[in-house]
């Protein structure tokens, strides 16, 4: 018998949470394992519900209150850190409140921990439901990281990782960076799985072109020395490609790039380690509510 924690964030999206919990309830119910739920209220401006208290396998469900909106990467970042802090070894399952993380293969992910116990699991996305335009705007966001830092990111949140991993996650501030970057960054025992994203439970996708800049920007960061890297053999190339050409579009080139390293630059020195060991700061108090 194993022990499994899901670690979810949410910002106000409680109905979804709602349905999100009955249908985990429903697709563990096979499993002898023991199973709870740590709820990372990311700063949410409406009450917090969990209507559901008589959950069948769902041993035990808990709410830790962040003082304040820090987004699903940095909420996650706190939860991970919490649950390593309890010294309990637990299979971690990392999945998003809004339903889009597809609790049907819940029962695969958790074979495969089995099967793979030294290995992260990780959902691939295989398809996403977003209009033509934000799909091919993600394409360019994935080719573009892929271009600067040598590493496909085709993962989020929906993971599972063992407790005994963490130490090494959290021995640097790549978690407060981005959570995938984090774990490409410091592992390579990776096993995937290939699964399309579903749509939310309820409403309609809070993501858009602009949260999905930033958080391209936060996972690149996270890799900022290979992106060091890469920029200098880029700049390199257009200089000598200049001197043969003398075209002036070679130099704004060497610009956006020197541009661009300045922002990574600036938000990669915000991934402290610091935040991680000082992360009770952010936490305002922690519910028990099943």
């Amino acid at each position: 018998m194993k022990k499994f924690t899901f670690l979810i964030p949410v910002f106000n999206d409680w109905d979804s949470l709602n349905i999100l919990l009955e249908r985990i309830d429903q697709e563990i119910s096979s499993f002898e394992d023991i199973f709870d739920v740590v709820i990372l209220n990311d700063g949410s401006t409406v009450k917090n519900s969990i209507k559901n208290k008589n959950f069948k396998k769902i041993h035990l469900i808990k709410v830790l209150n962040l003082k304040k909106n820090l987004g699903s990467q940095r909420a996650l970042a706190i939860g991970l850190k919490h649950l390593s802090d309890t010294g309990k070894e637990t299979n971690i399952i990392l999945m998003d409140a809004d339903g889009e993380d597809d609790p049907n293969i819940l029962k695969k992910i958790i074979d495969y921990s089995k099967k793979f116990p030294n290995k992260i699991i990780t959902v691939n996305r295989t398809k996403r439901n977003e209009n033509l335009f934000f799909r091919f705007m993600y394409e360019i966001h994935y080719l573009f990281t892929l271009l600067i830092t040598g590493k496909k990111v085709r993962f989020g949140n929906y993971s599972l990782i063992n407790s005994n991993k963490l130490k090494k996650l959290l021995s640097k501030g790549d978690l407060w960076g981005a959570y995938p970057a984090a774990i490409l960054n410091n592992y390579t025992d990776i096993e995937p799985l290939f699964h399309e994203r579903k749509k939310r439970n309820i409403g309609k996708t809070k993501m858009n072109l602009i949260k999905l800049l930033f958080h391209s920007l936060r996972i690149i960061s996270v890799f900022n020395k290979r992106v060091y890297f890469a920029s200098i053999i880029y700049i390199f190339f257009f200089i000598l490609i200049y001197f043969i050409y003398s075209n002036i579009l070679f130099l704004l080139l060497i610009f956006l790039i020197i541009f661009f390293n300045i922002i990574i630059f600036k938000i990669s020195i915000n991934n402290k380690k610091e935040y991680l060991d000082n992360y009770i700061k952010f936490v305002e108090n922690v519910d028990t509510v099943h």
